[in-house]
């Protein structure tokens, strides 16, 4: 039996007991919003992080265990929550390692590592907020703590720790204004508990949380009174609207500039640290800054979604993933339903950064449209694997399709075939560029008397006032046809058109 059985065996229930309650988990989600993805969150972080393992050999070592899980999760972490667990685990997993392997820790070792563990995911947090899942982080060091100095035994320390986690979960909703508001429990906080729970079976035995009270994570009868989306639950005046997540290949030096500068575009501001990496997150009304600092440390995976279209989507219905090379459509495209992944040099696109965005957009099937011919071809390489969710790719590799099929997805109303209207949207969009120095004569090879829409992407550097002059030469060749102007960001070309006809 390899030494790390214990070890897999903890990581591996810890995931299933979050997908038992993933949909419990994510119906009292109300903190740092109400966005109903904390349990979805949690489980795709976990699930990360125990198929980082899976790849190793049967015989690998604890330490290859630990270490490997703590990459996947930190890799793969979604929203507040996903960051701070995987943060807390693998603070954890590196002081289990240091003392032996679970086999091997005592009462000592195991306060030692809850409290490392507490810590780390307190350091992660920009502004940390009691009664959520950072309290029953500490609420667990200090039960553990306590029976270690009294020299009690392994099994005691962790199930103390558990009974100290379940008491600091029960007063999360008299803490957290919108839990009580609510009527629950941290979803968060809950879902830590479970990972402890499945620890303390791991180590003192499967009936050793028998006869030790649990915590109702509802108050029966209450009504739930979840606030509004897109609005945070702590009542901070700046939280935002959009989520904004990215890894950046940096060291744990530069995690506190980063929690800083992200903490002055929006709130919910978690950022971790580990093996070379950093995964940052933040809540934000300026998502187009967060991406700006994202692109300022060289960041991959930088993926931005709306907050409040996140709460009225289906994961089983077929979700839209945006790969734009430019930052400023973040924004707009998220608006629009998409989850959005901004890759500033698609030749640097990873696999699995494209991966997680299909993830996060759908458990079924999603619909990819690329704004880059490099974009489009890693889209068609990931659809040619097989695997969950399916893919179906748009073929087009221009900004303004792009953006004329994420806007044709939303318009859908239930029942209609989604990938059909993005694809009669594109099909109907011509598109070109211009250097600006002759817009009008760009334009007028494009603009026709059946002209609807014309789009103007404008890269970074190019005076917005160009649209002013767009509108009069379109006014002139197409009257009544709209004009509107995104502050792209692109590098090249200046200016990105499309132009959209009515349907024949």
């Amino acid at each position: 039996m390899s030494e790390a059985h214990a070890l897999r065996r903890w990581l591996g229930s810890g995931l299933d007991a979050v997908r038992r309650s993933r949909g419990t988990l994510d119906a009292i989600n109300v903190f740092p919003v109400a966005d109903a993805d904390t349990g979805t969150n949690v489980y795709l972080t976990l699930q990360e992080g125990n198929r980082a393992i899976a790849r190793l050999p049967a015989d690998a070592s604890h330490r290859d265990v630990a270490a490997a899980f703590a990459r996947g999760a930190l890799l793969g972490a979604r929203g507040n929550s996903g960051v701070i667990v995987s943060q807390y685990l693998s603070a954890l997993l590196r002081v289990v390692d240091a003392k032996g392997g679970l086999e091997s820790i005592d009462a000592a070792g195991i306060a030692d590592a809850l409290s490392r563990a507490s810590e780390a995911a307190y350091a992660a947090v920009g502004t940390p907020v009691e009664g959520t899942i950072l309290t029953v982080a500490r609420a667990a060091a200090r039960a553990s703590t306590a029976v270690a100095a009294r020299a009690g035994t392994r099994e005691d320390a962790i199930v103390a720790a558990v009974d100290g986690a379940r008491e600091g979960l029960r007063l999360t909703t008299e803490q957290l204004p919108s839990a009580r508001a609510a009527g629950v429990v941290d979803a968060g906080a809950a879902a830590l508990v479970l990972q402890l729970e499945m620890l303390a079976e791991t180590i003192a035995g499967a009936d050793a949380l028998a006869h030790h009270p649990e915590v109702a994570w509802g108050i029966p009868g209450h009504r739930h009174q979840v606030v509004q989306p897109g609005h945070p639950g702590h009542g901070e005046a700046h939280g935002g609207a959009y989520e904004v997540m990215f890894v950046a290949d940096r060291d744990e030096d530069s995690r506190a500039g980063l929690v800083t500068r992200l903490g002055e575009v929006g709130d919910s501001t978690t950022v971790t640290a580990g093996m070379g990496l950093l995964h940052a997150h933040v809540h934000t009304d300026h998502p187009a800054d967060a991406v700006a600092i994202a692109e300022s440390v060289e960041a991959h995976q930088i993926v931005v979604r709306s907050i409040a279209m996140s709460v009225v989507q289906d994961r089983a219905a077929t979700g839209v993933v945006a790969l734009t090379t430019c930052p400023g459509l973040a924004e707009p495209l998220a608006d629009a339903g998409a989850v959005v992944l901004v890759v500033p040099d698609p030749g640097a696109l990873r696999k699995r950064d494209l991966k997680r965005a299909v993830r996060d957009a759908s458990g079924a099937e999603a619909i990819v449209i690329a704004g880059d011919g490099a974009l489009l071809g890693a889209a068609h390489e990931l659809a040619d694997k097989r695997g969950k969710p399916d893919l179906v790719i748009v073929d087009t590799s221009h900004e303004a399709h792009v953006i004329a099929g994420v806007a044709a997805s939303a318009l859908a109303t239930p029942g209609e075939d989604v990938e059909q209207l993005m694809r009669a949207a594109v099909a109907t969009t011509t598109v070109g560029e211009s250097t600006g120095d002759a817009l009008d004569e760009d334009l007028d090879g494009l603009i026709g008397p059946d002209t609807e829409v014309v789009t103007l992407v404008l890269a970074r550097g190019i005076d917005p006032a160009v649209g002013d002059e767009a509108r009069a030469s379109v006014e002139a060749r197409s009257p009544g046809a709209e004009v509107a102007v995104y502050r792209g960001g692109q590098e090249w070309p200046p200016i990105l058109i499309g132009v959209e006809r009515a349907p024949a």
